[in-house]
């Protein structure tokens, strides 16, 4: 299911939100609800949405406010308005889409559902990828990474797992090391794909050669070879699930 979360401080058009995701898109399903800034950073960072449909205006601020407070969404975003003023500044938000209000119930069912078909093709070529990790060995590449005093060159295929805070990037060595990098995990995502290493969790990439197990316990969790737990988002975890049970 597509987790969808509204961010709109208009009750009467959260309901009608709320009514076309529960009636008119079988394949999404609401997560949350919220009015303003402050509690929308709290909920998106709790339910990890795959989607979030934000008012322009909430009660503490707007919803270009809320946005900004994640460095590179993860998650497509809808906007609603009562003005067309803002539309251009969406766009540059890469929104799916800008519905005006008040509210059509075609245009935002039709808006939704696009979202809900870029989200599984993404993931689509996520898994096809994560797929193909399990099938072949990759070839040795070595990465470069700069820290604040050093420069290191590391062995790739060495690389256990990476962890996000905020703008910088932890990369974990077999020996134990924590190197610190100033870039945000996203920098890497696409470099290392081919390499076996995949972003099962916002804030974490694991190297797929460097799996000891999958403990499907407390919403589940990669165990890496040095012990480290690695969380599952709920979505990759039926994924991960399902990629063990092709395998003969």
């Amino acid at each position: 299911m597509i987790k969808v979360l509204l961010a709109m401080d208009d009750p009467r058009v959260a309901d009608t939100v709320t009514h076309v995701v529960h009636t008119c898109c079988p394949h999404v399903t609401l997560v949350a609800r919220v009015e303003g800034v402050t509690e929308g950073v709290r909920a998106i960072n709790e339910h990890e949405p795959d989607l979030v449909l934000i008012d322009t205006r909430l009660k503490d601020g707007s919803g270009f406010d809320l946005v900004r407070h994640f460095d590179k969404p993860f998650f497509k975003m809808i906007f609603l308005s009562s003005s067309i003023d803002y539309a251009v500044k969406a766009i540059k938000f890469n929104a799916v889409d800008y519905i005006l209000k008040p509210i059509d119930v075609e245009e935002l069912t039709l808006a939704i559902n696009k979202a809900a078909d870029q989200i599984r093709f993404e993931e689509n070529l996520q898994q096809k990828a994560l797929g193909e990790s399990f099938k072949d060995l990759q070839k040795t590449h070595r990465l470069v990474l700069k820290t604040a005093d050093q420069i290191y060159v590391v062995n790739i295929p060495d690389i256990i797992r990476i962890e996000a805070d905020s703008n910088y990037s932890t990369f974990f060595m077999p020996d134990g090391r924590k190197i610190v990098v100033t870039k945000a995990i996203k920098e890497f995502e696409e470099s290392l794909l081919k390499h076996g290493f995949h972003r099962i969790h916002k804030s974490h990439i694991f190297n797929i050669n460097k799996m000891s197990y999958l403990d499907k316990a407390d919403g589940g969790f990669v165990v890496m070879v040095d012990g480290s737990r690695v969380p599952v988002a709920s979505r990759k975890r039926e994924m991960l699930l399902e990629l063990f049970e092709e395998i003969k």
